[in-house]
């Protein structure tokens, strides 16, 4: 009688042992397929992509369709050649380097309330651009900003 109730004891042992093992799989797999589609998604979006919270509507750029009537914006449209100007972005501001990518989030959040357009880079070293300039002045007067609110600064020239 003793050694069926051992046997009964170390099979229960046994099966309590495997349904573990059996619950601990289940829960790293359902924890690999979350941060996998976490994954996926972070490298679908494109370098640069404007900073989002969760709980924020996804914005799309406005589209405005014109009247089909000829003429009516040939005024507005027409400008003389001499005005038309290319921008080469050659300064950009930038915040960082960052090694773990909730900071470089947490930093662009706070930016972000301070009402300036931020974007997060997607690879290590990661960085928080707060604007780009064709003028160096005008990359200084950012960086020179951000550094009096207490925010390590620098401009980098492409």
């Amino acid at each position: 009688m003793e050694k069926r109730r051992e046997r009964t004891k170390a099979l229960t042992t046994l099966l309590t042992k495997i349904a573990g093992l059996v619950f601990m799989a289940f829960l790293a797999i359902s924890v690999g397929v979350i941060f996998g589609t976490l994954y996926y998604d972070w490298v679908r979006e494109g370098p640069l992509t404007p900073v989002q919270s969760w709980n924020e509507q996804i914005q799309t750029p406005l589209a405005f369709e014109f009247p089909e009537s000829e003429g009516v914006y040939e005024e507005i449209f027409s400008t003389p050649e001499a005005a038309v100007e290319t921008v080469t972005v050659r300064y950009k501001v930038q915040i960082g380097p960052y090694q773990a990518r909730e900071e470089a989030l947490r930093t662009a959040g706070e930016l972000e309330e301070q009402g300036y357009p931020v974007f997060v880079s997607q690879e290590l070293p990661y960085y928080v651009q707060v604007g780009a300039f064709a003028n160096p002045v005008n990359a200084d007067r950012l960086k020179r900003e951000l550094g009096n609110k207490g925010y390590r600064a620098y401009i980098k020239e492409e």
